[in-house]
């Protein structure tokens, strides 16, 4: 019975780590992928279709679908504490020139960097444009305010002041980390030996 406590026990532990893990900071010096948000907002209003900001089904998996007012957010992310010096967003368009504002924490709080845009000539046409940061460390979250909306959006990325933060580990590049996928991975074997020695506890009972 003593050993099956502390085999339960290593379990649960090993997978209280393996799931923090598998969520870990973004680190924001690597492109962070679209499908790293963890809110597609649409308060500002939403698409014809009546449907908000998505992540569309093609080979860029890019956000479309925006309206001016929406936002991404990006939860967790690391500037680290030499900070950021540089923000760029890759955008395509066809349409008018606009702009995309960022913040931190507060959707609604003053933007630390606002980054103009030019129409790119089509809607998978995707060219980098840039803002200059500063100030700005440690983590937080990180809102991608589309102020003029009408545009796609497959990619943002920061650069590191001088004598910050390195690049993003070359094994994840999307989410700047050294990959999730490992620690998922444990973590639902965790979850499986957990579930399997909680049955043999309870037949022994």
């Amino acid at each position: 019975m003593k050993k099956s406590f502390a085999v339960l026990t290593l379990t649960v532990a090993l997978f209280v780590t393996s799931a923090s893990l598998a969520f870990a900071a973004i680190d924001p010096y690597g492109v962070i992928a679209p499908s790293a948000n963890s809110e597609l907002n649409s308060d500002s209003g939403k698409f014809s279709d009546g449907n908000g900001p998505r992540i569309e089904d093609n080979e860029n998996k890019n956000i479309g679908y925006i309206v001016p007012g929406n936002y991404a957010k990006y939860a967790e992310v690391n500037f680290g504490a030499g900070g950021a010096a540089k923000v760029k967003i890759e955008v395509a368009t066809p349409n008018a020139a606009g702009s995309v504002a960022f913040a931190i924490d507060d959707p609604k709080g003053a933007p630390f960097a606002t980054v103009q845009y030019e129409p790119t000539g089509d809607w998978q046409k995707y060219q980098w444009f840039e803002a200059p940061v500063s100030g700005l460390t440690g983590t937080h979250d990180l809102y991608v305010i589309f102020t003029d909306g009408d545009l796609n959006v497959r990619g943002v990325q920061f650069e590191p002041a001088a004598g910050g933060s390195g690049a993003a580990s070359e094994a994840n590049p999307q989410t700047g980390d050294a990959g999730i996928l490992p620690y998922a991975l444990l973590a639902a074997a965790s979850a499986a030996v957990l579930l399997l020695t909680g049955k043999k506890l309870v037949r022994r009972t």
